[in-house]
This record gives C-alpha cells, sequence and structure tokens, in this order.
C-alpha cells in the first residue's frame, strides 16, 4: 500500500485517470471489479445516492458504468475497460458510504466481464499511476478523508 496525500493506493490494482475520473481496477480473470479511488470519493464527498448499470448492460469504454450523488457532486462514473456488468453492487447502492468508508474492499461499484481484453494495457499502474496521481493531488490540493455513514 502507498500513501499520498492521506490517500491510500492498494498494491496490484489497475488505474482509469482521465480528466476528473479516478476509478481503480482489480483483474479478475477475464472479469474487472471496478470502484473509485481514495481521491475521487474524497472529491465527491459523502456519496447520499449511487447508481449502477443492470447486470448485462454493455459498456464502452469512458461511458457512464454508474451514477454517484453526493452533498457536493452528482455525476457519471465512467467505465474503465469496455465490458458487460455481470454483477453491480448491490451492498453500495443500499449504502452509498461504502465508497466512502471503504473504496477498495466493500465499496466496489461493479463487476465487468471485458470484451476488449486490449484496453486493460491503456490503465495506468505500479510507479507510472503514482507519478499522476502524486500531480494530480498537488494540482488539486487533495488530501484524502473518509467520510463516516
Amino acid at each position: 500500500m502507498t500513501i499520498l496525500g492521506g490517500c491510500e493506493f492498494p498494491d496490484g490494482l489497475l488505474y482509469f485517470v482521465e480528466r476528473t475520473q479516478m476509478t481503480w481496477v482489480r483483474l479478475e480473470g477475464d472479469t474487472v471489479l471496478v470502484g473509485l479511488t481514495d481521491p475521487a470519493q474524497t472529491r465527491a464527498g459523502k456519496v447520499l445516492h449511487v447508481r449502477i448499470k443492470a447486470a448485462g448492460t454493455a459498456r464502452e469504454r469512458g461511458k457512464p458504468l454508474a451514477t454517484v450523488e453526493s452533498g457536493k457532486w452528482a455525476g457519471p462514473v465512467m467505465s474503465p475497460v469496455s465490458g458487460v456488468v455481470s454483477e453491480p453492487n448491490p451492498e453500495v447502492e443500499k449504502d452509498p458510504t461504502l465508497l466512502n468508508t471503504d473504496p477498495y474492499g466493500k465499496g466496489w461499484i461493479a463487476r465487468l466481464k471485458v470484451t476488449h481484453p486490449d484496453e486493460v494495457n491503456d490503465l495506468l499502474r505500479g510507479e507510472a499511476a503514482l507519478a499522476k496521481f502524486r500531480e494530480i493531488l498537488e494540482r488539486d490540493n487533495i488530501h484524502c478523508v473518509r467520510c463516516q455513514s
């Protein structure tokens, strides 16, 4: 685990970082687990509502996978790779604050069956991901905090 600016970045994850989108990806064979990064949940603030695309929904990379609403922000969570939603996280839909309190654990958003495996190679990993996050955290003056439910 690496900590930058109070933000946690677990080892072994891949990251989709484009504009304001910051999601993590955990490879699981031909599927991926997707969630919000610590900086993303901090930016959003306490999450009040999450709507995730239903199982069977095809998503292209960069298209909305879910919608998140907080007291300070409402907007889409973009899919980091093209795929079909195989499992939205029902626990997050019941308790959206899991995105804040456990973003890399119980707060995952969806599991996708990857349809374009080559897109995984475009995700950031290791030192390249940390360098990008270091830049974003400094530029936007982000220091991560975990909202309580």
